[in-house]
């Protein structure tokens, strides 16, 4: 027995440890081996949450109300924009922020409705990329989207970008106001702290224009590209 089964990054990952990539340690769990995906099934005996969230592989019924369709028809209607109703505090793991019930349901749902082995969030509130992989044989889950943009947020401010907000003055007093009132006893600056206020998790949506702007000349494009937007708690 591997008395290091929890190991991260995890076993079959065998490149140096990336902070830009997030690597989901569940990856053999069976629930991220599931069959290519047709569609959306939506949850009718929970009418309370409207974020409609899907429970299976299933094509969307004829019955389907209009409203729980995302104009991003291929993502996981949980995690899109202008679908969601799911806010949480992306200071707090997922499993914390997020009702439990409602992150049971949701969490092992995959992210798209055809198998996708990587993902890359960008956004316009930091200035970071954050890459999540599964091996060949895996999917990217709802969960994987979450806990990936919390494990990126919680990497420490780093010197060089230190160096680029301190030639910002409103910048700089407001992350430190916000280190200070995440962790008053501890000031080690983390980048969740850039977020000030806006740490509340709003969906994902598609922004190719920014896209383009984003990418850094001469590395590799990702298909499924997606901004997250963020708001109060």
């Amino acid at each position: 027995m591997d008395p290091y089964g929890n190991r991260y990054p995890p076993a079959w990952y065998q490149t140096p440890y990336n902070p830009h990539v997030y690597l989901p340690p569940q990856h053999n769990d069976h629930y991220y081996q599931r069959p290519p995906a047709s569609g959306w099934q939506f949850c009718e005996f929970l009418p309370h949450l409207s974020a409609h969230i899907p429970f299976s592989y299933t094509s969307l019924g004829t019955d389907t109300d209009d409203r729980m369709q995302s104009s991003q028809s291929h993502l996981n209607p949980a995690l899109a924009a202008d679908t969601t109703n799911i806010r949480y505090d992306l200071r707090k793991p997922a499993r914390e922020g997020i009702l439990l019930s409602t992150y049971q349901q949701v969490a092992l749902q995959p992210a798209f409705a055809q198998p996708t082995h990587e993902v890359r969030i960008i956004s316009k509130a930091f200035p970071w990329s954050i890459d999540i992989r599964v091996p060949t044989g895996s999917v990217v889950t709802c969960g994987a989207i979450f806990e990936g943009l919390y494990a990126m947020l919680q990497e420490p401010i780093v010197d060089s970008e230190w160096g680029i907000v301190v030639h910002d003055k409103s910048r700089k007093e407001t992350i430190e106001k916000a280190g200070k009132a995440r962790n008053e006893k501890e000031m080690r600056l983390k980048r969740i702290d850039w977020l000030a206020e806006t740490t509340a998790f709003k969906g994902l949506e598609r922004d190719e224009e920014f896209e383009k702007k984003r990418r850094l000349p001469g590395s590799q494009a990702c298909k499924e590209t997606w901004l997250v937007k963020f708001g109060k708690p």
